[in-house]
């Protein structure tokens, strides 16, 4: 087979798996999972467990989603991305104000070594940018001619940025503090 062909049917399952997850919750699939590891299903099990566990992290995706407020310090918030795919989730959203706009990405929900390399991706951007101090974390900016990009890292494994073309330093940074970052880390 293909590797293309491959790659497309992964992408279209992973698409399709939100959907699937929407029309029944983690409780189900855990007690299924809980139930067949007692009845000697092992391989069942497991197939449950993946589910439960897949439909928490959407649940704990949603949460984080909340914090991601209409309006923050007179910027308001555009339509919410959400993307969920092995392990990891992002969550893209753009806030406008006048004429300019910040992107802020949110990714984590890091399973396993995922969470270190999102720290690995930190430590090679504080080689870029200089650092600052943003509501009680280490913030790297680093500008370009055509970019200027806030990374945080949060404690519980994932990272947070801020990038804007046309809004300028100042802007960005003031936008950042003005962002409940602390909420997304609870």
């Amino acid at each position: 087979m293909d590797i293309r062909y491959t790659a497309l049917l992964l992408v279209i399952f992973l698409g399709l798996d939100g959907a699937v997850h929407a029309e029944e919750g983690p409780e189900q699939y855990c007690n299924a999972a809980i139930k067949l590891y007692k009845e000697g299903d092992i391989d069942g099990a497991i197939e449950e467990a993946r589910w439960c566990v897949e439909s928490l992290e959407q649940l704990a995706q949603a949460r984080q989603t909340e914090v991601f407020r209409t309006e923050i310090d007179g910027w308001k918030r555009g339509k919410v991305d959400q993307q969920n795919a092995m392990g990891m989730s992002t969550i893209d959203v753009t806030y406008t104000r006048d004429d300019k706009s910040i992107q802020v990405t949110l990714t984590g929900g890091a399973v396993g070594g995922m969470g270190a390399l999102a720290a690995l991706s930190q430590l090679g951007m504080a080689q870029a940018g200089n650092k600052v101090r943003i509501q009680r974390y280490t913030a790297i900016v680093d500008e370009s001619e055509r970019e200027i990009d806030v990374m945080i890292g949060l404690k519980q494994s994932g990272m947070l940025n801020f990038s804007s073309s046309n809004a300028g330093r100042d802007a960005v940074i003031e936008f950042a503090r003005a962002f409940p970052i602390s909420e997304l880390d609870e």
